[in-house]
């Protein structure tokens, strides 16, 4: 193995602030979405004793962190009233209306969601895909079965300036994800 076969075929490094995200239930997050993480992955372990020590091996179980993401508040409370009257509708809501509201969000979702055929109301897939640094598509990985768990609070304050930018986050749980390498 001689010094050339080792470098990767590509040293350009990943840039931060090169990613869009699409909810196939709310596209219009898109355009507010200010940050978004890539949930790390990890695997359940399975402790094998012997009478010296304890060895571990792999388990059966991956366990996924939650996805997160940060995005701007318009001042219609758009992004922030979407994702709660979702959490809202997945809860035990006070009116069966708020129920209904979430299937009928569903039944207008985009066409990759309803060709899926899924009968799972509340959840919804998302696509989180990495750019180059020449902004061209480059990996693109599919949240399956997402669902939000929280959605954070929205502080007002008489101190700040009109410059302010307001921004609440997100936080949801998947089944997993895949993902697919574009070029």
């Amino acid at each position: 193995m001689t010094v050339l076969t080792r470098n990767p075929p590509n040293t350009d490094l990943l840039q931060s602030t090169k990613f869009r995200v699409i909810f196939d239930k709310f596209p219009t997050m898109t355009y507010f979405c200010t940050s978004a993480n890539l949930p790390g992955v990890s695997l359940t372990e399975i402790v094998y004793p012997t009478s010296l020590l304890d060895v571990y091996v792999p388990g059966e179980k991956i366990l996924y962190d939650t996805f997160n993401i940060t995005f701007l508040v318009d001042e219609d409370l758009r992004a922030w009233t979407e994702i709660h009257d979702w959490i809202r509708g997945l809860t035990f809501p006070t009116e069966f209306e708020e129920f209904v509201n979430l299937k009928n969000i569903t039944s207008q979702q985009t066409p990759a969601l309803a060709q899926k055929g899924t009968n799972n109301v509340g959840m919804s897939d998302a696509v989180l895909t990495l750019h180059t640094n020449k902004n061209n598509p480059n990996v693109r990985f599919r949240f399956i079965d997402l669902f939000p768990t929280s959605v954070s609070t929205i502080v007002f304050n008489t101190g700040d300036t009109a410059e302010n930018i307001m921004t609440a986050d997100a936080t949801f749980r998947f089944a997993y994800y895949n993902y697919e390498r574009l070029k």
